[in-house]
């Protein structure tokens, strides 16, 4: 079957950039969901059907690298494409590419399809492999790999959140932007405004809804030119729902 590809230009809004007029990473990721959400609602697979068949795509890993920025003004593609399914698990790829045609942000993820109801996995059928134009036989792409993350081993910094009403996406749980807005308000300003970040990883590990307390923790190693940055978001019981990687350079 041919690659199905969904495209969507945004311009980069003033209340999406931080001080230097980048577009934040929490934005970068908004827009791959929103491409990701117009792709599925073009092939009529998307909150409706979802809805009807009380099912849901949950976000289970990212890996996102940032060549470059896109600044405030600019505008840029966005682009993903659904690269394989296997049992219950979709891997999807995403580029944002500048008005000059080159690619300044990658990422791949790994997403799993649930029964609403039953909160367990369920099986990608042939009516969404077809919307995708994904053949059922789809072996040769393979997966998608995303890189592992080290266990925290050493608290540097922490900070606790309440789940506000905002932060709750139309699955009735946490919108996965949140975590990682909470992952990075634990590293200190001074690294934010040496350096940028140039990659992280994502791992979802378990859900949370409103009204819950949540502990974010940071351990940062420092190295040439280079800070790593091993998180941690935990719900006040002390399970962890997500880990991470933040990878930031001058």
């Amino acid at each position: 079957m041919e690659n199905l590809v969904t495209e969507k230009e945004y311009e980069i809004h003033y209340y999406e950039v931080d001080y230097k007029r980048r577009v934040l990473i929490t934005n970068i990721i908004n827009y791959f969901c929103d491409v990701a959400t117009k792709q599925s609602e073009d092939r009529n697979v998307g909150l409706d059907y979802m809805r009807e068949n009380n099912i849901a795509w949950v976000l289970y890993k990212w890996h996102i690298d940032v060549h470059r920025y896109p600044l405030h003004g600019e505008k840029v593609i966005v682009t993903t494409r659904p690269h394989s399914f296997r049992k219950f698990y979709g891997y999807r790829k995403f580029q944002i590419i500048d008005e000059k045609g080159e690619i300044i942000v990658e990422a791949n993820s790994i997403w799993f399809l649930i029964d609403i109801k039953k909160r367990r996995p369920k099986r990608i059928n042939d009516y969404i492999l077809e919307a995708y134009k994904v053949s059922k036989d789809n072996d040769e792409r393979g997966i998608l790999e995303i890189p592992d993350i080290a266990c925290v081993e050493s608290i540097d910094n922490e900070k606790t959140f309440n789940v506000r009403y905002s932060d709750i996406d139309t699955n009735g749980h946490v919108n996965n932007v949140k975590y990682v807005s909470w992952a990075i308000e634990t590293v200190p300003l001074e690294i934010i405004k040496n350096y940028a970040l140039k990659s992280i990883t994502i791992n979802y590990e378990k859900e949370t809804k409103y009204g819950e307390i949540i502990n974010a923790f940071v351990q940062i190693i420092k190295e040439d030119k280079k800070i790593i940055c091993i998180h941690k978001i935990t719900d006040k019981e002390g399970n962890e729902l997500t880990i991470a990687q933040s990878i930031w350079k001058q």
